[in-house]
């Protein structure tokens, strides 16, 4: 691929977060050169870091194949204006939860913290090992780490990655405590430079159909009737009345493809709005 070349990029941290080790992967896949690579405490700065530097990327978790969407991401993006930003790859990473601590006694732990679907991810193992101990949510796995790292309190662990622990110099209570061993998260990389495409292509749009019987229904068949296949579909409340939602998903192909640009120019006709969020490939 030809090389990309930006000031910055941003990404959920801290370091050792798995969207870091996204990121890493997506410079190498993608070919990128950046001169600063800035971690964000949540995907919300994340995302109005991008809308505001014009010489910038940004890696975003999208899905986890147990727990699905992930709602602060595809919520704020469809709340960015600047239709320039697009979604331009996508890689998936492996996800390997680990109990970490200062201590090296699992039986001194009382409290227990880390990103919400991190701790969703590890419900049964919680459950049975941890059934009286307090659970908190935290911006993402990586800071659970560092919070733990720096705590004068060892009874707190954190569950985050393999390169959490050696980052933050935390012990490994307890390894591979996924409640499922295929956890897989997706990521997608945002930019306003266009990537090189191969025929390994998907395009993710948003749209809305009226509150009335059939709508949601008439506008699915527009991607029947052109023989797409719809690699993904949800979603999520309009935020502006209730019964009413804004649908999120992902098809095959790139948006210039012909049956896609037919197909996306009908489907205006049976919604209230049609977002192209990105047309992208899918990097191994």
């Amino acid at each position: 691929m030809a090389l990309i070349s930006e000031k910055n990029i941003y990404y959920l941290g801290p370091d050792g977060s798995n969207a870091h080790c996204a990121m890493l992967k997506f410079l190498k896949v993608c070919n990128i050169s950046v001169e600063n690579k800035i971690p964000q405490r949540n995907i919300r700065t994340v995302i109005d870091c991008e809308v505001k530097d014009l010489q910038a990327l940004c890696v975003l978790p999208i899905e986890n194949s147990i727990e699905g969407i992930v709602r602060e991401t595809i919520d704020n993006l469809l709340k960015v204006k600047d239709s320039d930003i697009q979604i331009r790859g996508e890689i998936s990473l492996p996800i390997r939860h680990l109990l970490l601590a200062k201590t090296t006694n699992i039986n001194d732990i009382k409290k227990i913290i880390s990103h919400p679907q991190a701790l969703a991810q590890c419900s049964s193992f919680l459950h049975e090992k941890f059934k009286n101990a307090e659970i908190q949510e935290v911006s993402s796995t990586s800071y659970a780490a560092q919070k733990v790292s720096t705590s004068n309190d060892n009874t707190i662990a954190a569950i985050a990655n393999e390169e959490s622990a050696r980052i933050f110099n935390l012990n490994v209570l307890s390894s591979d405590i996924n409640d499922e061993n295929n956890n897989l998260t997706r990521f997608y990389i945002l930019s306003r430079k266009n990537f090189d495409k191969t025929q390994n292509g998907k395009t993710a749009l948003a749209f809305a159909t009226k509150n009335e019987s059939g709508a949601l229904c008439k506008a699915l068949q527009v991607f029947d009737k052109y023989s797409i296949n719809l690699t993904y579909i949800d979603s999520r409340p309009s935020k502006k009345k209730i019964g009413e939602y804004v649908f999120f998903v992902e098809i095959e192909g790139y948006r210039e493809d012909e049956k896609n640009k037919n197909a996306i120019s009908e489907l205006s006709s049976y919604t209230e709005f049609v977002k192209i969020l990105g047309s992208f490939q899918v990097f191994k």
